[in-house]
């Protein structure tokens, strides 16, 4: 235990911590025109854009942000990247997987009518950029796209599941329909077989659009084959109704972990191992910056996630289901309330 609780607090602080970027804009750059930013967004803007907003302020450097928000219709990306070519920007932002690979394309499937070549690319929320595809695999490149992915290790998630309560059965709702969450189960099952637990799934959408009206029923038939707690991972559908998932968990004595921060700070998941949304923001921004002001090619810049995570746990939460937390957690969870 000693040992469990040693390498969390490796992987967790909840300190802003300092991201490695190059040094404060010099005056020549602050003189010169705004950086003219296109944000092609999945359902406006997050926390994620207040960092990255805040990032540029902070230095001084004036940036024109022109937001393209696809309210989560990705059919509207085509007629976004024709209006993007008409008054081209000096950079393209995209926010979540499903945006940037209709943006970017796929590093082996890029289609120039179709997909952005000729401009920079920076995303961010891209949960598993490599295995969708989104990223070059290791020793190639892309020469214009790179970014900011946001996900904990699963290693170190399923330990911070672990080190509040016991875990062997892990339950999973997800939309089957969603690179990112298909990937992000494999990679579970995977390590479950290294880790000792088991993957129990109820897939969404396998027929048809997935519903918020499935959510209830799948909850209720992981509850009833012995899952321990549920585990929301990046994952854009179940993340629009996780309150829906959250009180389906409630009703079933069923506690609910998160991958990401929104699904605890702003939700009812009761814990979660997560990025910061601000600092993911951020350490996007730094990217843009050794572009557009140091000349740095993307494909230069590697695609990385923070090396910090925060360890939160929504206490009202906590207190419906009565799982309160091991007394130790608390030198460094951050306690939502």
């Amino acid at each position: 235990m000693i040992r469990l609780f040693s390498t969390l607090c490796l992987m967790v602080t909840l300190t802003i911590c300092t991201i490695n970027v190059p040094g404060i804009a010099s005056a020549s750059a602050k003189e010169a025109k705004p950086l003219k930013i296109a944000m092609i967004l999945w359902r406006g803007e997050t926390r994620v854009e207040d960092g990255f907003r805040a990032y540029f302020a902070d230095r001084d450097i004036p940036v024109d942000l022109q937001i393209f928000d696809i309210g989560r219709d990705l059919e509207r990306i085509p007629d976004i990247i024709a209006e993007i070519r008409k008054d081209p920007p000096d950079l393209v932002y995209t926010w979540g997987t499903g945006v940037t690979s209709r943006v970017a394309g796929k590093y082996d499937q890029v289609d120039p009518a179709q997909n952005i070549t000729d401009l920079p690319v920076v995303f961010v929320m891209v949960s598993s950029p490599w295995k969708t595809s989104i990223a070059a695999p290791a020793g190639q490149t892309r020469p214009n796209v790179t970014g900011a992915t946001h996900i904990a290790p699963l290693a170190a998630q399923i330990q911070a599941i672990r080190a509040y309560r016991p875990m062997t059965k892990l339950g999973v709702v997800y939309n089957s329909q969603e690179d990112n969450s298909i990937s992000n189960v494999e990679d579970l099952q995977a390590l479950g077989a290294e880790m000792g637990f088991e993957v129990l799934t109820a897939p969404l959408g396998q027929a048809e659009d997935p519903s918020p009206d499935d959510i209830g029923p799948a909850v209720s038939d992981l509850a009833k084959r012995g899952a321990d707690i549920l585990y929301i991972g990046p994952d854009n559908f179940i993340g629009t109704y996780r309150d829906v998932l959250t009180d389906a968990g409630f009703t079933n004595g069923l506690a609910a972990f998160s991958a990401t921060e929104l699904e605890v700070r702003d939700g009812q998941a009761m814990l979660g191992l997560v990025s910061r949304y601000e600092l993911v923001g951020r350490l996007a921004a730094s990217k843009v910056e050794s572009i557009l002001l140091d000349g740095v090619s993307p494909s230069d810049i590697p695609v990385e996630t923070l090396e910090r995570f925060s360890y939160l746990i929504n206490f009202a939460s906590a207190r419906r289901l009565e799982m309160y937390p091991p007394l130790s957690l608390l030198d460094y969870a951050e306690i939502i309330k």
